[in-house]
């Protein structure tokens, strides 16, 4: 009986691990998708009309194409 207590306090124990790492792996992503929504955002609304029109783009698409390539991250 106490081996199997030993082996559900182990369990129970490795569970928080994994919660507490899916957590910080979490917090690293929602960053890292803001840091490329960020990126994208202020490289683009940096160029001209004339180079926006150039690659087929209108500073009114610039907000979608941000969060585009924040979401595939």
């Amino acid at each position: 009986m106490a081996h199997y207590n030993d082996t559900a306090r182990i369990a129970a124990g490795a569970g928080l691990i994994d919660t507490v790492r899916d957590i910080i792996a979490g917090i690293r992503l929602s960053f890292a998708r803001q840091r490329a929504f960020a990126k994208t955002y202020n490289e683009l609304n940096a160029l001209t009309d004339h180079e926006l029109a150039d690659i087929g783009l209108g500073r009114s698409d610039i907000m979608d194409i941000a969060r585009g390539t924040a979401a595939r991250i």
